[in-house]
């Protein structure tokens, strides 16, 4: 009897298949289960939120003002990064002069520093003695904790933290897309006669639309789903990632999911359309209607006077607002930590100095040697599974007809506020939901695979466009490779430092992550956690050592992104 030949296992849909069942359980699932616990629980949600027996729609009510304070604060940080952040992103793609590197990582700073020590060094700076007020002779800080900007009513320092944090999202993407744009077109429009502000308007803004709509999407989105800093310089102001963080606390489920529910509808909402438009290769802005003459005559008459009396200031204010955020409130918080090592420098009492209560009483110290191995383990094991699943999830989305579609979902995690992926992890891998992690060390993991994911697969996908990958792999496969050999041997090591960068920035968010974290950590506190939980203490010399502690660090981070990016 003759048996017949088994079919060989075809591993690369195996693999393929396996892929995409890691990132529906660990990614997708995860970052729209919120949505559906609402629709499974309505009953609940419907009498807590809008018929409480006792306070009403009360809840309902604090929905609303949350929401509309939230998106008038992401507006303004959003328009105002866009007209400070377009002018530095071109100068930054356009030009080159010394020290050009150093400012674009102190653009990208604000990227990969831990949000929580950020916002301290913020609060710091402008509401303390310690920082500009003490350095201009006042007696107290330059602006109160509840200033508010005229007109849009929000407080001055919570404005700023969001503008510092949102910033880059729209500097390197408009840098980028500027990049991309051929010089050949302003050259042309320069030799006709057109001024550099009229060239900016008619050639280069309407082809770089699409990086200014994905640019401010993010930075929208970002601020939006702020955690870390706000938590620290909020005051009495409430926005919606900490209203979720609180009802959460408070065990008030309904409302949070529901708050939850609506913030991750709201960055799908505001990604899709975007992602579309971005999608179709060569679109521009077309203008629909046609100036009048008049009008024409003296707007070319305004930008040629612009372009040459007002172009150093131009120039000078983007690094103005880079300065005034991020600069001055790093070096404020490094400075303090000098001034306050042995005793409150203002008081001269030891209680208030950093040694004191680092290894005093309070023993912080033991504390942040805990925070610091649990934030490592977490980052490490997170990045470590996130990058498993990312390879291969990148050679999907270049290589098969439904990549793009799995690139725009990724975007999602990458956006919608962290508070609430935190809350959907929590309901869903909890005691609430399948009960396979309790809140602590392992619930962490599961919460920062969702957002690393996307981080490390946008890197390698940025090393793959326009390496001619796919060309090395077919000469590989003609002298007989095998399709694994050939992504053994060939691809892996050319995405090498994509790979790496992307570990780097995965462990970088891992490491600061403080939204997502505080709903699900349990006893399990990782440093961006500790330093709130200090700053609520009042232990603010202990706090002011521990965000310069993650400051380092970040630093430490970003110098080996750039000696990754230069080597590749």
């Amino acid at each position: 009897m003759v048996s017949k030949a088994r079919k060989p296992l075809d591993l690369s849909n195996l693999v393929v298949w396996a892929t995409l069942g890691a990132f529906f359980t660990l990614v997708l699932l995860p970052t729209f289960y919120l949505i559906s616990y609402v629709f499974l629980r309505w009953n609940e949600v419907r009498v807590e939120v809008f018929e409480n027996p006792i306070i009403g729609d009360e809840n309902w009510r604090q929905i609303l003002k949350v929401l509309f304070f939230s998106f008038r604060l992401s507006l303004s940080a959003v328009a105002f990064d866009l007209i400070f952040g377009v002018p530095l992103a071109y100068i930054l793609a356009r030009k080159s002069f010394p020290g050009r590197t150093l400012l674009e990582d102190i653009v990208t700073l604000p990227l990969v520093i831990p949000t929580s020590g950020f916002g301290f060094s913020t609060l710091i700076t402008w509401t303390t003695v310690a920082g500009i007020g003490g350095f201009l002779g006042l007696n107290s800080g330059l602006i109160s904790l509840n200033a508010l900007i005229p007109i849009i009513n929000v407080p001055f320092i919570l404005f700023v933290v969001h503008v510092a944090l949102t910033f880059p999202y729209v500097v390197r993407t408009l840098e980028t897309k500027f990049q991309s744009i051929d010089v050949t077109f302003e050259l042309a429009s320069r030799t006709l006669g057109a001024s550099s502000l009229t060239t900016f308007r008619n050639i280069l803004l309407p082809l770089a639309i699409p990086g200014v709509l994905s640019g401010a999407v993010l930075a929208f989105a970002r601020s939006l789903g702020e955690t870390g800093a706000t938590l620290i310089v909020s005051g009495v102001s409430t926005t919606a990632s900490i209203a979720i963080v609180r009802w959460a606390s408070e065990f008030k489920l309904a409302t949070a999911s529901f708050m939850g529910s609506l913030l991750v509808m709201i960055a799908w909402a505001i990604i899709l359309p975007v992602e579309v438009y971005v999608g179709q290769r060569g679109r521009s802005l077309k203008v629909p209607y046609r100036m009048p003459r008049a009008l024409h005559d003296r707007l070319i008459k305004f930008e040629r006077f612009a372009s040459k009396r007002l172009s150093r200031i131009k120039d000078v204010v983007p690094l103005a607002v880079v300065l005034t955020t991020v600069v001055i409130p790093i070096i404020v918080v490094l400075n303090s930590v000098i001034r306050y090592w042995s005793a409150d420098p203002y008081t001269g009492k030891v209680q208030g100095g950093v040694l004191y209560q680092l290894f005093g009483p309070s023993n912080y110290f033991n504390s942040l040697l805990r925070a610091t191995l649990t934030s490592i383990i977490v980052a490490l094991a997170s990045t470590y599974i996130s990058m498993c699943l990312a390879v291969p999830l990148a050679f999907i989305i270049e290589r098969r007809w439904y990549g793009r579609i799995i690139r725009t979902i990724l975007k999602v995690p990458m956006i919608i506020p962290t508070s609430s992926l935190g809350l959907s992890v929590l309901l869903l891998w909890g005691p609430g939901g399948f009960n396979l992690a309790h809140p602590g060390i392992w619930l962490i993991i599961l919460t920062h695979i969702v957002f690393s994911v996307p981080v490390i697969v946008e890197s390698i996908i940025a090393a793959y466009e326009g390496s001619g990958l796919q060309m090395y792999e077919d000469s590989a496969r003609t002298l007989g490779a095998t399709p694994y050999n050939a992504i053994e041997t060939v691809s892996l090591p050319l995405l090498k430092g994509g790979v790496l960068t992307g570990f780097i920035l995965s462990f970088t968010r891992s490491l600061g992550e403080t939204g997502a974290t505080f709903i699900v950590m349990g006893r399990d506190v990782t440093i961006p956690a500790l330093v709130v939980n200090m700053v609520e203490a009042l232990a603010i010399s202990a706090a002011l050592f521990t965000s310069t502690y993650l400051i380092v660090l970040s630093l430490i981070l970003l110098a080996l992104i750039r000696l990754l990016t230069r080597r590749r």
